[in-house]
């Protein structure tokens, strides 16, 4: 749904956090992240700037309602089937999807620490998952940072790569030849291109939770030594 669409709906329904940070969203997939401010959101919603200042003090505040309305979306696409491990990864792999879609959203969200009830109720169950699979405090803590990292930078990859940005030229780099030059970069190119971003973050998080399980298996080996 536009922007226009958006508002046209909005405008005969009553106003609410869910329902201003949807629009918010959808002004931020199309527009950028620079293009929202409380009067123009007000605009799309057919109502002064101030009114929205009942629900949201300030926009820093609307930011996190986007990042809950995100983290929903992420939530309701993970099915409860699997180990916790199994959990884990489908749960990064979701999280990843959100640079896909929401591109301009995702690099602001990415900065922002999660401080709603419905946020640091995703971050319970995440952390959660680490638990159940017999990971300790300190072992869900690193493994949690080392995992959201690589996604992180993942999701900022692919944002930059499939030219997401205005002044992204991905066709430069798609089609770098320039051996004598630079040599490196003329030989690597083929294995840095978009269609090879999906096997790269794979094949990165597999890395990870092989790591992961092989910490799992010698902690159990010390076990049943002691």
């Amino acid at each position: 749904m536009t922007a226009e669409k958006k508002s046209a709906k909005a405008k005969a329904e009553p106003l609410d956090r869910n329902r201003i940070a949807q629009v918010a969203l959808t002004l931020i997939d199309e527009q950028g992240i620079d293009q929202l401010s409380m009067r123009k959101l007000g605009g799309m919603l057919g109502v002064e700037a101030m009114a929205l200042y009942h629900h949201f003090r300030n926009k820093a505040e609307l930011l996190d309602g986007i990042l809950d309305i995100i983290l929903a979306n992420v939530a309701s696409r993970l099915t409860p089937d699997g180990t916790p491990l199994e959990r884990v990864r489908r749960t990064f792999d979701a999280l990843r999807t959100i640079a896909i879609e929401h591109p301009h959203a995702f690099l602001s969200m990415v900065s922002r620490r999660f401080r709603t009830q419905q946020a640091l109720e995703f971050y319970e169950q995440l952390l959660l998952l680490f638990h159940q699979a017999g990971l300790s405090p300190e072992q869900s803590g690193r493994y949690y940072r080392l995992m959201a990292n690589f996604t992180v930078g993942a999701g900022v990859a692919e944002v930059g790569s499939r030219a997401k940005q205005p002044d992204a030229t991905p066709i430069i780099l798609e089609n770098f030849y320039s051996p004598e030059e630079f040599p490196r970069i003329t030989e690597v190119m083929p294995f840095l291109r978009v269609s090879e971003i999906d096997q790269i973050y794979c094949a990165g998080m597999d890395i990870l939770f092989t790591a992961l399980n092989g910490e799992l298996t010698q902690a159990v080996k010390r076990d049943a030594v002691s």
